[in-house]
């Protein structure tokens, strides 16, 4: 029986009955519970008697003028993501369609004018259902989250030298993830997951098992996977990543390898205390016989409630180079809609130093709309200029 025509049914022998027992009755007040409600989906919906549709999205514009090395030139780009999620509950679980569009953002340039196209290509459109297991079929994301390092420090440095993000597209013999997918979740004890699947078979065919442990203070996952299912060269990665929560502190590792001899690993931990936090990361790696690594660290306090001082220091060995950075900030709460930032640094990057200077403004009055205005310039002439607008729904 439906919910709404059960509160509908009950309220009408409420009414009834009062209606027997009193001359002047009391008029009831119904409140209906609508399918996304009993859903728990919220946001901007659609439903119908039994399936709630989700949508949500997002658009962005981000206007740049620069000259950090490459030469002069001038960026314009509009991004933009709208997604549909339909969802129907059943005795046996939720049954989900989801498809999503993005821009295809492909760059033309014009002389020194670089503009992205903005026509609608299908990001993700699979069907899912389940409850504590869990199919999942179409064009959809990779399943494992096989991040090893994702963490900025020098934010401010347009040049990005310690902009570390690596994951298994650096190894050698990389194996494909999502696209076309057929994969299992299954939960099958308390804080335990299975995944098992298949991806990438609308390319070389990519095999996957998985295993992930969440409980709560301590977390971890291992996945072995298997490429090129319909070829002769058979990659394998093997992943594991964890991290533990103690009161004010956080560790964690990740390591991802590959039958090559490649390999990227991580190490990192924070400290988060009343008015101080602190944070290190390292990592080394070895691909294609190249031999990298990088530490770096950096430590903020609370100068006021509105205001947070950081410094910080990295040094990596990239393909030989030693480069070296140290920077300060500010992060500052101007008002309740507006924020402030600045930062000056200095880099060695292999014998050739320059001291750089980074500001920014960024206004976010809510409503899921946000706007910056960002600049930034160093002793080696090069500069930045970027001026960003967003709205999600």
């Amino acid at each position: 029986m439906k919910l709404k025509s059960l509160l509908l049914g009950s309220a009408a022998v409420l009414a009834l009955s009062t209606g027997a027992q009193a001359a002047d009755p009391i008029p009831a007040t119904f409140v209906s519970l609508g399918v996304c409600d009993a859903y728990g989906i919220a946001g901007l919906t659609i439903e119908s008697d039994d399936t709630c549709l989700s949508i949500s999205g997002e658009v962005s514009y981000e206007y740049t003028h620069e000259d950090i090395g490459a030469g002069y030139g001038i960026y314009s780009n509009v991004d933009w993501e709208l997604a549909f999620e339909a969802t129907t509950q059943t005795d046996a679980g939720a049954a989900v369609a989801f498809i999503s569009f993005v821009d295809d953002d492909t760059e033309t340039v014009t002389g020194f004018v670089h503009t992205f196209s903005d026509d609608p290509v299908v990001d993700q459109a699979y069907v899912q259902f389940g409850d504590t297991t869990v199919l999942s079929a179409g064009k959809k994301d990779k399943i494992l989250d096989t991040e090893v390092l994702d963490r900025t420090y020098g934010g401010g440095d347009a040049h990005e030298l310690f902009d570390w993000d690596l994951d298994e597209g650096e190894l050698s013999n990389t194996v494909a993830q999502g696209g076309h997918v057929i994969t299992i979740e299954s939960l099958v004890a308390d804080g335990f997951t299975v995944i098992a699947g298949l991806e990438d078979l609308d390319g070389d065919g990519t095999a996957l098992l998985g295993v992930e442990y969440d409980g709560g203070m301590f977390s971890a996952e291992a996945a072995v996977l298997l490429g090129d299912l319909y070829g002769a060269t058979d990659p394998i990665n093997f992943y594991a990543a964890v991290n533990a929560e103690f009161d004010s502190f956080e560790a964690r590792a990740a390591v991802i390898f590959d039958d090559s001899g490649d390999y990227i690993a991580s190490l990192g931990a924070t400290a988060t205390f009343d008015m101080f936090a602190l944070d290190v990361d390292a990592y080394i790696d070895e691909i294609a016989g190249d031999n990298d690594w990088g530490i770096a660290a950096e430590g903020s306090f609370n100068a006021t409630e509105t205001v947070a001082i950081y410094i910080g220091a990295g040094y990596q060995e990239v393909v030989a180079v030693d480069q070296f950075t140290v920077y300060g900030g500010v992060n500052a709460d101007v008002t309740e809609t507006i924020a402030a930032n600045a930062e000056l640094g200095y880099v060695d990057n292999g014998g050739a130093d320059y001291i750089y200077g980074a500001a920014g403004l960024t206004y976010a009055p809510g409503g899921g709309f946000e706007t910056s205005l960002n600049v930034f310039a160093d002793t080696d002439d090069h500069y930045k200029l970027t001026f960003e607008a967003s709205k999600e729904f």
